[in-house]
């Protein structure tokens, strides 16, 4: 592995196909819908982040697998399909990309969502799996990294594991990478404070069941702004004393999702410019070793603005 850090992340993928495109994409599993009808409006997304300085492209894969598609009335065929065309579009728009920019070093990760993601009941943000085991979530992810690394004629240069709610799928995660042949690997964890992921759990516990030398970046995502500076000083003291994992962060852009009125709630938002300054002062702070960027209600604006300060 040898990455040029820092590394720009992408930003919101729903989101941005939703201001793009106006598309409603607040079903389940709306990617199966945008790979089938419209994967043109896919690659033009990545293609607007990488014009926007990203490095890295994310597959638009996050809730993607078998279970899931089976239970929205898909065949196990059109399933491993769509899943693989999901990592087909990145590697096109980064080929592409690079194409008509040579020497750019464009980037695709491949987006391992967590469990909860497939659920699709808020469980990504409370870490609420039920009786589900450490096994269970092995096979989970083995599944679907099978499907996604089997994708004709693409190689993926990482993989992320994003918006990890739970302690039992860090654990998962840290067995699923010791046991299996993969690409770089970094892990994200959702965090409902400025110390504990999702589930309660402590940050620190929860990077010390990734700390791992098969994992070259932990840190959080999907997470609320004002948690940012107390979670990264958590994780960048840590790797400091601990590990020599690179530092991964990418909030989201402030907005609340309204479940009863099914739709996002801009009023806590934060500004594309105070997001960028944030995101700059945590390379300031942390660098060079940092993968930084967006996650859900940021847009390619976001990124350039990171750039920019």
């Amino acid at each position: 592995m040898s990455f040029q850090f820092p590394l720009i992340l992408d930003g919101g993928f729903a989101t941005e196909l939703e201001r793009s495109f106006g598309k409603d994409l607040s079903g389940k599993l709306w990617s199966a819908t945008c790979i089938r009808d419209d994967p043109d409006a896919i690659k033009f997304v990545h293609r607007s982040y990488y014009e926007a300085g990203a490095t890295v492209a994310t597959t638009c894969s996050y809730q993607a697998s078998l279970q899931g598609f089976a239970e929205a009335g898909y065949s196990r065929d059109q399933a491993i399909g769509f899943m693989q065309k999901s990592v087909a579009l990145a590697c096109q728009a980064r080929d592409e990309y690079e194409q008509a920019h040579p020497n750019s070093n464009k980037l695709v990760a491949l987006s391992m969502g967590c469990y909860g993601a497939v659920l699709a009941n808020g469980a990504e943000y409370t870490g609420d799996y039920g009786n589900v085991s450490v096994q269970d979530l092995v096979r989970f992810h083995k599944e679907r990294l099978d499907i996604f690394l089997s994708t004709p004629d693409t190689k993926v240069d990482m993989i992320i594991f994003e918006t990890i709610p739970s302690y039992l799928e860090a654990q998962a995660i840290a067995e699923v990478v010791k046991e299996t042949k993969l690409p770089p690997v970094a892990v994200a964890f959702q965090c409902r404070s400025g110390d504990q992921i999702a589930d309660g759990t402590s940050v620190v516990q929860a990077l010390e069941a990734v700390n791992s030398s098969e994992i070259f970046a932990t840190g959080v995502n999907c997470t609320k702004p004002e948690f940012v500076q107390t979670l990264l000083a958590i994780v960048y003291g840590y790797h400091t004393e601990s590990t020599g994992q690179a530092l991964i962060a990418y909030p989201d852009g402030g907005e609340s999702w309204d479940a009863v009125a099914r739709q996002w709630d801009s009023t806590s938002r934060l500004p594309e410019e105070a997001f960028g300054c944030m995101m700059a002062q945590c390379m300031k702070d942390y660098g060079p070793r940092v993968l930084v960027g967006g996650c859900c209600g940021t847009g390619p604006n976001h990124i350039k603005s990171i750039l920019e300060n």
